[in-house]
């Protein structure tokens, strides 16, 4: 299960995350993050994973592609730290 709260304030576009991004969960991530992007100007989006406890194959395509479209990912343990090195080197070298 995943936990997405959203919170906006001026330019900036935070996502708060808790529990698993996978499976149906990594989706549904995916598509509030494409519908809130479609209904504001380009703000700064930040996608703090200090509540995550699993990110399998999908969610890390999901926060892959957020990344590579400007998104900062906030990581504060070993497991999400160890995540978002591994998809920061993907996306350098694609």
């Amino acid at each position: 299960m995943l936990m997405i709260t959203e919170e906006r304030n001026d330019d900036l576009l935070t996502f708060k995350l808790a529990g698993a991004i996978a499976g149906e969960w990594a989706d549904e991530f995916e598509r509030c993050w494409m519908t809130a992007a479609k209904s504001t100007d380009s703000p700064r989006v930040i996608v703090e994973l200090k509540e995550v406890t699993f990110v399998d194959d999908k969610g890390k395509e999901v926060l892959g592609t957020m990344m590579r479209n400007g998104c900062q990912l906030i990581a504060s343990d070993v497991l999400t730290k160890s995540i978002v090195e591994e998809i920061s080197n993907e996306t350098s070298i694609a």
